[in-house]
């Protein structure tokens, strides 16, 4: 399970890595850290950084982390595959995480809290390969009280 927070970790400093020169990031540079609907979201936040020539900087900082729940069921072959999955609630501090357009003008929402509470889901399609966890969905933890 520890590997299954290593992603996460590793997924939020791709926010930053990935997004802070998007015209010269690779298409693939969130596939170490997420899968599914999340890949497809992040590439889908680089699309739209070059077409607006946005950049972000700053870190994404996780003040807490908890495992939630962990069911390491298999059944690749049921539709939908049934694959390992660790839920995680995490508070993100994103106080030094700055989003601008074309102008350096900052584009984050004013008033902005300083904390992120999110439950974050990590699965593993190739277990027992401890490499293979990916970061898959990302939401607000509406159950989750965050600091700031």
């Amino acid at each position: 399970m520890a590997r299954a927070e290593e992603v996460v970790r590793a997924y939020l400093r791709s926010q930053t890595e990935c997004l802070s020169d998007p015209p010269n990031t690779p298409d693939t540079c969130f596939d170490a850290v997420a899968i599914g609907t999340e890949l497809v979201n992040r590439k889908n936040a680089l699309t739209t950084a070059r077409a607006m020539a946005t950049r972000v900087s700053g870190d994404l900082v996780l003040d807490s982390i908890e495992r939630r729940s962990v069911d390491l069921t298999t059944m690749p072959e049921a539709t939908p595959p049934v694959v390992p999955t660790v839920m995680f609630g995490a508070c993100v501090d994103v106080s030094r995480y700055v989003a601008v357009d074309k102008d350096g003008q900052s584009i984050v929402q004013p008033g902005r809290p300083a904390t992120s509470p999110l439950e974050i889901s990590v699965y593993n399609y190739e277990l027992p390969d401890p490499t293979a966890w990916r970061v898959g969905y990302v939401e607000p933890a509406k159950d989750l009280a965050c600091g700031g």
